[in-house]
C-alpha cells in the first residue's frame, strides 16, 4: 500500500451508511472490544463496496465527545489505498493534528446532530499522521521495551505485505493461550535497511550494500505503527532495530563505521530494541581455539596495552571471584580473564559508548526513553561459552549498561536447518561433520561424539540450557538469531531448554515464502516470469563475483541439479537451492533490467504491486507459519 497523491474518493453513500451503523452503535458506550465486535458484524451487513472499515480500529477521540476515529481502506482502480477516519460533530473543532485531512461531508445520523467524516491519508508512507495518531489518539498502539518477555521477533522485508499477518499471528496466539509474542519491526540497521538518503542513493548493482530490502529504518518504524493502528493491537510490542553493524579494516574504516551507526541510531530513537554488533573488534587470536592464537606473554603484552592501570585492576579484581548460577559455579583462572578481557575489551568499551549514544538518542526522540539493549556475540567466529557469557554480561552491567536480550553464538546459519546427525544424508539433510568443517568449532564435534553418543540436538539442547540459565542471572532472556528454517526438533528443544523465556528471531522465512508463491505460478505467468528474473539476476551478480566467496555456491547448487527451487520450508529447505535461499533477498533491491515491457523498477516496488489474491496466500503462509513456530517453541498449538 502506497501514499496516493491524494486522497481518494469515498462515495458519500457509504460513508453515511458507516456513520448511521457507528452512531447507532457507539453513543453512550465505551469504546471497548465488544463495541468494536459489534461494529464489524454491523458493516458486514451493509454491503460496502468502495470503503471497507477495520473495525478492531476505532478509536475515541480523546479530546472531544461523541468523535471517533476508523481506520478504513478504498477501493481505487489500482488497488486500495489506507485512510483514517475523523467522525465528530460538526459543533466540535477541527483537527490540527494531520497533514492533507478532506472534508467527506456532512450527514445526520439517524436524523439526529449533524456531524462531519473527514478523510485523512494513512499509508505506510505517512509517516507524520501515523505518529500523530499513535501518540495523540492510541498511545497505547506506540511499543514498548520487551524486558523478560518472550517473544517471537519478526522481521520484515516487505512490511506492507508480512506485517498485517504477523499481527495476526500474535492476535491468535494471544487470544489461544494468552501468550503475547508481539517483537515486530525487526530488521539489521545497518544491512538490510539503511537511512532514507542512503537509499534514495542506492542503484541497486550491489546486491550486498546496505538496504537491499530497499526499506528504510524510518519507514519500518512508521510500517509497524501502521499495522498495529489497522490491527487494533493494544497488548504492547516491542518494535527492534537490530544488528547496527561495527565493520572495517582499519582503525579509520571503523571509527567511520561507528559514526555511520550513530547516524543509522538518530534515525532509530523510537525504536524500543537496539542489537548492536560490534564483533568486528573481537581479537581471535587471544582465544586459544583460533589455529593462530596468541601465546600467553602475548597476551598479557596486549592486555597492558589495550587497558589502563585501573581498568586492569578493576577486571582482575571483578572476575577472580566465583560465579554461582543455580546449581554450577563458574571460576575464571587469570589467564582467562586476560585472554577475555582482550579478546572483548574493545568490543565491549565500544558498546558502553553505543549504550550511551542509544540513550541520548531516545531522550531526545520525544516518544520515551526505555528500551532494551542487545549486544550481540552471534556473529562471532567461536561458539559462545557460559564463561564468555558471564564476562560480557557482567562487564556491560557493572559498569552501567545492562543488556536485557543475551544473544550468543550457537552455531545457527542463517536461514538454514541444524543438522540432526553426525553425516550428510538425503533423508537428514547436511550433517555436522559438514556443516563445522570450515568454521572455528573445534570443540563442537569431540563434544557430540563423546558426551552425546553422536547426538547433535541433544548436545545443542544442553548447551542452550546452560547459556539460558546464564542470562537469567542477569536478568537476561536469551535471543536466538538466525532462527528462520530451523525444524521442528531444533526449535523444541530451544523452548524445553530455555523454559520459554526466549527471543527468537526469524526474518528470511517470511520473505521466503513470498518467493514460494511467485515460483509456483503457471509456468509463463507474469509473476512467474518475475521470479525468473530475480534467479537470473542473482546468477549474473553470482557470475560477477558480487557475494564474494559465496558467489561460487550458485555454480555448486547448479551442478546438482537443484535449478531455482527454494525446497521444501517444513524441512528447513536442506533440499533446496541453498544459495538462492541465502541470497535470493538481496535481489529484491536491484533494477528488473531484463523486463520485457522495459520497465526497470526496482524488484521491490513490483513486489508491492502484489494482486489481491496472491497477497492474501502469502499473508496465510506467513501467519500460519508464526503460530507453527510458537507451537514449536512454546507449546501454543490449536
Amino acid at each position: 500500500m502506497v501514499a496516493s497523491p491524494q486522497t481518494p474518493v469515498i462515495r458519500s453513500s457509504e460513508a453515511a451508511a458507516l456513520v448511521d451503523a457507528l452512531y447507532q452503535l457507539a453513543e453512550g458506550r465505551a469504546v471497548d472490544d465488544d463495541l468494536r465486535l459489534s461494529l464489524a458484524g454491523r458493516v458486514d451487513g451493509l454491503g460496502l463496496a468502495g470503503l471497507i472499515p477495520l473495525a478492531p480500529s476505532l478509536a475515541a477521540d480523546p479530546a472531544r465527545a461523541s468523535s471517533f476515529y476508523l481506520v478504513a481502506d478504498v477501493a481505487v482502480a489500482e488497488g486500495r489505498h489506507s485512510v483514517l477516519l475523523h467522525i465528530a460533530p460538526v459543533s466540535a473543532a477541527g483537527q490540527a493534528l494531520f497533514a492533507d485531512a478532506q472534508v467527506i461531508g456532512r450527514m445526520r445520523p439517524g436524523g439526529g446532530r449533524e456531524v462531519t467524516v473527514t478523510s485523512i491519508p494513512f499509508s505506510t508512507r505517512d509517516h507524520g499522521n501515523i505518529l500523530a495518531y499513535a501518540r495523540e489518539v492510541e498511545p497505547r498502539c506506540l511499543p514498548r521495551p520487551q524486558r523478560s518477555l518472550p517473544a517471537i521477533a519478526a522481521g520484515n522485508r516487505h512490511p506492507e505485505i508480512s506485517l498485517p499477518a504477523v499481527f495476526a499471528a500474535y492476535e491468535a496466539l494471544l487470544r489461544r493461550k494468552g501468550l503475547n509474542l508481539a517483537s515486530t519491526s525487526q530488521l539489521s540497521a545497518t544491512r538490510e535497511m539503511t537511512t532514507d538518503e542512503a537509499l534514495a542513493a542506492r542503484d541497486g548493482e550491489n546486491p550486498t550494500a546496505a538496504g537491499h530490502t530497499r526499506v528504510s529504518i524510518r519507514h519500518l518504524y512508521h510500517a509497524g505503527l501502521w499495522a498495529a493502528v489497522r490491527k487494533g493491537w493494544r497488548n504492547g510490542y516491542s518494535a527492534e532495530a537490530d544488528h547496527f553493524i561495527v565493520s572495517g579494516n582499519t582503525g579509520e574504516e571503523i571509527c567511520q563505521s561507528v559514526e555511520a551507526c550513530k547516524e543509522a541510531i538518530r534515525h532509530a530513537a523510537g525504536y524500543t530494541k537496539f542489537t548492536t554488533d560490534t564483533s568486528r573488534l573481537f581479537e581471535l587470536r587471544a582465544d586459544s581455539r583460533d589455529p593462530e592464537a596468541w601465546s600467553d606473554s602475548a597476551v598479557n603484552e596486549k592486555f597492558e596495552q589495550l587497558l589502563g592501570r585501573e581498568e586492569r585492576n578493576w577486571v582482575l579484581d571483578e572476575f577472580s571471584r566465583p560465579f554461582s548460577i543455580e546449581d554450577a559455579t563458574y571460576r575464571f583462572s587469570v589467564s582467562e580473564i586476560v585472554r577475555m578481557s582482550v579478546k572483548f575489551g574493545a568490543s565491549l568499551k565500544l558498546n558502553e559508548d553505543l549504550y550511551d549514544y542509544i540513550l541520548s538518542a531516545k531522550a531526545g526522540c520525544g516518544i520515551g526513553s526505555e528500551f532494551d539493549f542487545e549486544p550481540s556475540l552471534d556473529e562471532a567466529e567461536t561458539l559462545t561459552t557460559p564463561q564468555e557469557l558471564i564476562f560480557y554480561m557482567h562487564w556491560l552491567r557493572e559498569r552501567g549498561r545492562p543488556a536485557q536480550l543475551v544473544p550468543p553464538n550457537l552455531g545457527f546459519k542463517k536461514r538454514q536447518a541444524y543438522p540432526v546427525a553426525l553425516a550428510t544424508a538425503p533423508h537428514t539433510g547436511i550433517g555436522l561433520r559438514e556443516y563445522a568443517s570450515h568454521h572455528m568449532w573445534p570443540e563442537l564435534l569431540p563434544r557430540v561424539e563423546g558426551s552425546f553418543a553422536g547426538k547433535p540436538l541433544e548436545e545443542l539442547a544442553a548447551r542452550v540450557a546452560e547459556l539460558a540459565r546464564v542470562a537469567r542471572h542477569f536478568d537476561g532472556t536469551l535471543s536466538v538469531h538466525s532462527g528462520s528454517g530451523k525444524q521442528a526438533e531444533v526449535l523444541q528443544q530451544i523452548g524445553v531448554a530455555t523454559g520459554g523465556r526466549v527471543n527468537y528471531k526469524i526474518s528470511g522465512e517470511l520473505q521466503l515464502q513470498l518467493f514460494d508463491v511467485l515460483s509456483e505460478q503457471p509456468e509463463g505467468s507474469p509473476w512467474q516470469q518475475l521470479y525468473g528474473r530475480m534467479v537470473d539476476r542473482a546468477k549474473q551478480f553470482a557470475a560477477a563475483g558480487a557475494f564474494g566467496a559465496e558467489s561460487k555456491l550458485a555454480a555448486h547448487y547448479r551442478t546438482l541439479g537443484k535449478g531455482a527451487s527454494l525446497g521444501d520450508a517444513a524441512r528447513g529447505r536442506v533440499d533446496g537451492n541453498l544459495f538462492l535461499v541465502f541470497w535470493l533477498g538481496n535481489i529484491v533491491g536491484s533494477r528488473d533490467v531484463h523486463a520485457p515491457d522495459g520497465d526497470r523498477r526496482f524488484f521491490k516496488e513490483k513486489l508491492d504491486e502484489l494482486p489481491d489474491g496472491l497477497l492474501a496466500e502469502v499473508r496465510r503462509r506467513n501467519q500460519r507459519y508464526l503460530e507453527w513456530l510458537a507451537a514449536q517453541l512454546f507449546g501454543c498449538g490449536t
